[in-house]
């Protein structure tokens, strides 16, 4: 977890089971107490979890789990809580951006997901002794020493002709990336793999007057979640529509928003802009 030191500054933790082990360093954005230290365990000890990223609306799904003990503000803890109600059925009533992993310690099971469109990493190996290791940078599991760093021709070829990585391999062949919308099942040496999500295929029968009422209505609703936070929350502005409009709306929601531009020289500049909207 050392080498992930830059993900997460404020806290650290390490729990270890008989098959399991469970390492975290914590960026802590909701909850700053020491409650929303992680690896966290659930109300019955039995689940533990590993979650980066975010819920949005997390304290609305937690008045409608009353079967579980609370012991924290966190939407970590609200994670735990709907596995238990719905084991791996779980990111499916989630919205946000995530990547987590739960160790069951009664089935001896280890579930992973990621969020539908990816914006949290994931990534997977096979260690020299058959152990299962993931992280969310491939640079902690080549700290293990388990894994080796065997280019993988593929993805080079890839990049050396789009100049970026394929977002679904790595650069090295032994490890691998867990898809968007998908999760993962690690038992008894054996992982399972499987989609829970995907874009709907039905278009709605609505006019385009009532698709721009709700259209505003989701952004504004979706701007409004994501700005629940602990700490000071900020934008990124270039000036364009879609940043401009997400400061808008985040602007009413608060006042005291920092907006963060980069400027450049000549016809790329759009601090005057940028600037302009703020």
């Amino acid at each position: 977890t050392d080498s992930i030191i830059h993900r997460g500054p404020d806290d650290e933790g390490h729990e270890f089971f008989q098959n399991c082990f469970l390492g975290f360093r914590r960026l802590a954005i909701v909850d700053l107490s020491e409650d929303g230290h992680q690896p966290m365990y659930s109300d019955t000890k039995n689940e533990c979890i590993v979650f980066n990223g975010e819920i949005y609306g997390y304290r609305e799904l937690k008045k409608e789990l009353s079967h579980y003990s609370f012991q924290s503000n966190t939407d970590t803890e609200v994670i735990l809580s709907l596995y238990q109600k719905y084991g791996v059925e779980v990111p499916k009533h989630l919205n946000g951006m995530f990547a987590f992993s739960i160790w069951d310690e009664k089935k001896q099971q280890l579930f992973c997901a990621r969020d539908r469109f990816g914006e949290k990493p994931f990534y997977y190996a096979t260690g020299k002794n058959g152990e299962f290791i993931f992280a969310s940078e491939i640079k902690s599991i080549l700290a293990t020493g388990l894994v080796d760093g065997e280019l993988n021709d593929e993805a080079f070829y890839h990049y050396l002709r789009h100049m970026y990585v394929d977002s679904l391999q790595t650069i090295y062949k032994n490890i691998k990336v867990l898809p968007p919308a998908h999760q993962l099942v690690y038992q008894d040496g054996k992982v399972e793999i499987s989609r829970y999500w995907n874009l709907p295929d039905n278009e709605l029968p609505i006019s385009e007057e009532e698709a721009l009422v709700k259209f505003k209505n989701l952004v504004e609703e979706s701007v409004k979640k994501q700005l629940v936070a602990d700490v000071k929350v900020g934008a990124f502005l270039s000036g364009g529509l879609d940043s401009g409009t997400l400061v808008a709306l985040s602007s009413k929601q608060n006042q005291n928003l920092t907006t963060l531009g980069f400027q450049y020289e000549g016809d790329w500049d759009e601090m005057p802009d940028a600037r302009s909207i703020a």
